[in-house]
């Protein structure tokens, strides 16, 4: 499948996409560098979409104990002992019960501690999109092939090809919208400045 050439790239029409369908939208930004960049980009739409009226929540982690979004906004993250340590893992069952619209959670590529039940992060966001929550998060581009099965898992057999935009400049964000039209295979992608690859 190719991308469709008029992508939806702006804020309004992936709040349009959200306003709760039977299954969740999935919007996806990655980069090959500094990934510390795409977090401040989703807490920068998150903040607009709830300028235009959707619940919009952040879930925190381990690996993000805060962010800078509204503290009424946050998801607190659940503890979990492992041994005599400690550590954060992302409250699913606490996203599930705010039903929110949309909720960000930061790298879908991570990989869950044994205790939280469930191997991966992607596996978790499944779980909410099928609910019909959207998620909005981020990949680090390095990891293409563990991208590639996270979005077969996520969208069936996912079609399009995320070679055409590895040689982009390394510090551009591109952006995948998954949305579930028909067997949730649809997918558009454009980058930082809008362009259509």
């Amino acid at each position: 499948m190719q991308p469709n050439i008029n992508a939806m790239t702006s804020i309004e029409q992936f709040r349009n996409l959200v306003m709760k369908p039977p299954k969740g939208s999935l919007k996806l930004y990655t980069t090959r560098v500094n990934p510390n960049r795409l977090l401040d980009a989703m807490t920068d739409e998150g903040k607009h979409l709830l300028g235009l009226g959707l619940n919009v929540v952040l879930a925190l982690d381990n690996d993000l104990p805060e962010a800078d979004f509204p503290a009424a906004r946050l998801v607190q993250p659940r503890e979990l002992s492992i041994g005599n340590s400690r550590c954060l893992e992302m409250d699913y069952e606490g996203i599930r019960q705010r039903s929110p619209d949309v909720v960000i959670v930061d790298n879908i590529l991570h990989v869950n501690f044994p205790a939280s039940g469930i191997e991966m992060r992607y596996h978790n966001v499944k779980d909410l999109l099928d609910s019909g929550i959207s998620v909005i998060s981020s990949a680090y581009a390095t990891y293409s092939d563990i991208l590639k099965n996270a979005l077969d898992y996520l969208c069936g057999n996912f079609s399009v090809s995320l070679e055409h935009w590895a040689a982009l400049p390394p510090d551009e964000i591109v952006t995948f919208v998954v949305t579930p039209k028909e067997s949730f295979h649809h997918a558009e992608l454009f980058s930082s400045e809008g362009r259509t690859h």
